[in-house]
């Protein structure tokens, strides 16, 4: 069995399938960040990056990429969300925009409580669709128009270890792709969520010469 998983995601999940006997592909694909059959991609998302993504204007976009191309979407809702509602002051937005997505757009939600669980129900769901041993994965692509904004969340969110709420908060932040490049390592573990390591990272990749 086997499943394409997207470069960008933390490698801790993927690590979990390959115990499980999942053989991994990693590679870069849009749309979608699990890829298990010709039919049936998979879109993760941490709470936090689900609250961050609707505020941003970007997760309705993904999600409907997703419907256009696989005839199975699914959307992996991974956290604790109750104690990321208590911490938000409208809550409500977050039931608003899973009805929109269950209900409006026809898209099933899986919530998961932890990393460890998300790879179980993406094994479960391999088996489910992989019952031909021979059955090859064809990866779906479709072609969209991105805005400024979207180039440069896209371009930060390439950085080690940031996804596309990170890179919101970095471009928030320094205002330019520009200037987060140019932050140095103590300005960039200002920002929340870019703790010691990652802001290592980041200096290091970018000040690494070829």
């Amino acid at each position: 069995m086997k499943i394409v998983v997207d470069s960008r995601e933390p490698k801790h999940i993927p690590s979990l399938l390959l115990e499980l006997g999942i053989e991994v592909e990693r590679k870069s694909i849009t749309p979608g960040d699990y890829i298990v059959s010709s039919d049936c991609a998979v879109e993760r998302k941490t709470v936090a990056d689900f609250m961050g993504s609707l505020f941003n204007g970007r997760l309705f976009e993904q999600i409907g990429v997703l419907r256009e191309v696989y005839s199975k979407p699914l959307l992996i809702l991974e956290g604790d969300v109750e104690k990321d509602l208590e911490q938000r002051k409208n809550p409500r937005s977050f039931w608003g925009a899973l009805f929109k997505i269950q209900m409006d757009m026809g898209i099933s939600v899986l919530p998961t409580p932890t990393s460890l669980h998300t790879a179980d129900a993406l094994y479960t769901l391999v088996k489910r669709f992989q019952k031909k041993k021979d059955e090859r994965i064809s990866i779906q692509h479709k072609p969209r128009l991105m805005s400024d904004n979207d180039w440069q969340i896209y371009v930060v969110a390439s950085l080690p270890n940031i996804g596309d709420e990170l890179a919101g908060r970095l471009l928030n932040n320094f205002k330019s792709i520009r200037n987060v490049f140019k932050a140095k390592e103590s300005n960039l573990k200002k920002v929340d969520g870019i703790g010691k390591l990652k802001a290592e990272k980041i200096t290091k990749l970018l000040d690494l010469k070829i």
